[in-house]
């Protein structure tokens, strides 16, 4: 026999309890769209239907609470789910109903990673680009969003910003040991050979027939 009643703390859940299987917490309307009603008898395939659903439902609430610390990828999502004990099929069934109600988007997660990233630690196209593919967002998406927030221009001026900071730490060392640290660090910060190049054209004044006149690498 099922006992049913709204839970006290969130008035869009269930709590259903079978005598001798079992508490289930499920989703209001889910329990509505199974017919549950306090006093019910459910055959077993009944029960197997509202352990699907409970099981979704905990899977759901797992997700929210995720999103809600921070923006996350879809893939993301579904490790973090998957670690939780989210059966792989349940996991990718919350992340599409998630997706389609607007809670998760990858240009979305793309655009506030690079964002955030350009404000507090600013990189490269590149580093971005592998930062973005590593929590498996797809390429065409990052390329989106690097377009949208940080044209080839802005990365080279952002590049020359950073190289001019970077050489007033390194005032007192030998040129061309200033130059291949900036070189290093610039490539660690994920720009790109060309970006390099032209951003060391712009900050270095060479002496006349030194050996690192030649701003290519």
């Amino acid at each position: 026999m099922a006992r049913v009643r709204a839970s006290a703390r969130d008035p869009g859940v269930c709590l259903v309890e079978i005598e001798g299987v079992g508490r289930f917490r499920i989703d209001a309307r889910t329990a509505g769209a199974l017919g549950l009603a306090e006093g019910q008898h459910l055959a077993p395939n009944e029960v197997a239907r509202l352990a699907g659903a409970a099981e979704r439902q905990r899977a759901r609430t797992a997700a929210l609470r995720l999103l809600q610390r921070r923006l996350r990828s879809r893939a993301e999502l579904e490790v973090a789910l998957r670690r939780r004990g989210v059966p792989r099929e349940e996991a990718l069934a919350v992340i599409g109903e998630l997706a389609r109600s607007g809670w998760i988007d990858d240009g979305r997660f793309a655009h506030a990673w690079i964002a955030d990233r350009l404000a507090l630690r600013p990189s490269g196209a590149r580093k971005l680009r592998a930062e973005l593919a590593v929590r498996g967002v797809a390429p065409a998406v990052i390329a989106d969003a690097l377009r949208e927030q940080l044209l080839p221009e802005q990365e080279e001026a952002l590049a020359l910003r950073q190289a001019g900071d970077r050489l007033r730490r390194l005032q007192g060392f030998p040129p061309h040991v200033a130059r291949r640290r900036l070189v290093g660090w610039l490539q660690r910060r994920g720009y790109s050979a060309g970006t390099i190049a032209s951003t060391l054209r712009k900050v270095e004044q060479p002496s006349a027939g030194s050996p690192d006149d030649d701003p290519s690498f």
